[in-house]
């Protein structure tokens, strides 16, 4: 697996009882891989302020914000459709191993999800996080799956031929050549 193009390890070792405060900015060159990575046309700009404190006794909890602008193809015109990210940052991570980073299976062995409850905790090996991996997957997450320009509408391509138009549908072109024979 190639390594996330964002960039920020975290030790978290010692912690500090208040938490510790993170604030991280894209560099130019982290913002170019990521554009690369995610096939958009920019990513103007990325910011992250978070807050990094224990969590029970082994794990770790992020909270914050982060902040990006990027721009990226119309799928119908393919004209730059710039989009502004303003995302919440909570998640759990545990020491790889750790009990609560499985699902344990109900009485009936099966898995219960609640699609609106907590995610399950993020893992983590040694005594360093890396943020920068889970902030590429926030972004990449985050982006609209069809940007479309102000206006910018699919036309209908499979219709019946328009006189008025000029447009004829492949079907009617194929009934044609039926009908010479």
């Amino acid at each position: 697996m190639e390594p996330a193009p964002l960039k920020l390890e975290v030790g978290v070792a010692k912690l500090p009882q208040n938490g510790m405060p993170v604030r991280f900015e894209a560099s130019e060159e982290e913002r170019r891989e990521l554009t690369a990575l995610l096939g958009i046309l920019s990513v103007d700009a990325l910011t992250a302020d978070l807050t990094v404190r224990r969590w029970k006794r082994d794990g770790v909890e992020v909270e914050g914000r982060l902040r990006a602008k990027v721009t990226q193809a119309c799928v119908v015109t393919t004209d730059p459709v710039p989009e502004a990210m303003d995302e919440r940052i909570e998640v759990i991570f545990v020491p790889d191993g750790s009990k609560l980073s499985r699902i344990a299976p109900q009485d009936d062995g099966e898995l219960h999800l609640d699609p609106e409850g907590a995610d399950i905790p993020e893992t983590f090996t040694g005594d360093r996080i890396d943020l920068g991996a889970y902030l590429t997957e926030v972004v990449g997450l985050a982006l609209d799956p069809y940007p479309r320009s102000d206006g910018a509408e699919f036309q209908d391509m499979d219709t019946d031929p328009d006189p008025q138009g000029g447009r004829v549908s492949p079907f009617a072109a194929l009934s044609q050549l039926k009908t010479r024979d």
